[in-house]
């Protein structure tokens, strides 16, 4: 009898265990973003945990919407390209820099037209590597806020 009560006990606080074990391991896999440049050798070497291609992902690329359309990829380590173009007034925007921010689960690439205090923010997923999140800010008011989705693996702009 006591070793049915045992299993018993067994099988029903399994499922609570393996629930606990995947909150521990996404809790550890949700991160800041760290990237960091080493120009000090003959190669330039990149430190990045919030990477645009790991394995078989690659949120390199163009995305679109009705409105926006944004290439997005990186030209060589630690020196990223975007391109946008807003579909309804036709004006577009080559932008490049090196500022990785947001978490693991959800890095975000910022870009800066400092002529025209714009901030452009590239958000992902690595679960999902058909779709961005395109935001733009002037001034701290929001001029976009939207889903991309991917269009082709090619790059559009460039430095």
């Amino acid at each position: 009898m006591k070793l049915k009560s045992i299993a018993l006990a067994t099988l029903c606080s399994l499922p609570l265990a393996f629930s606990l074990s995947f909150v521990t391991a996404a809790q550890k896999s949700n991160q800041p973003c760290q990237a960091s440049l080493d120009t000090s050798g003959q190669t330039d070497d990149e430190t990045n945990n919030c990477p645009t291609t790991v394995g078989n992902f690659s949120i390199v690329g163009t995305f679109a919407n009705s409105n926006w359309q944004a290439s997005f990829g990186a030209w060589e380590p630690g020196y990223y390209i975007l391109y946008v173009k807003n579909k309804q007034d036709g004006t577009s925007i080559n932008l490049t820099g090196f500022d990785v921010i947001g978490t693991t689960n959800r890095p975000q690439y910022r870009f800066t037209d400092e002529e025209k205090n714009m901030t452009y923010i590239v958000t992902f997923r690595y679960s999902d590597e058909n779709t961005i999140r395109l935001e733009i800010y002037q001034n701290n008011r929001t001029i976009c806020n939207q889903l991309l989705t991917r269009e082709s693996d090619r790059l559009l702009g460039g430095p």
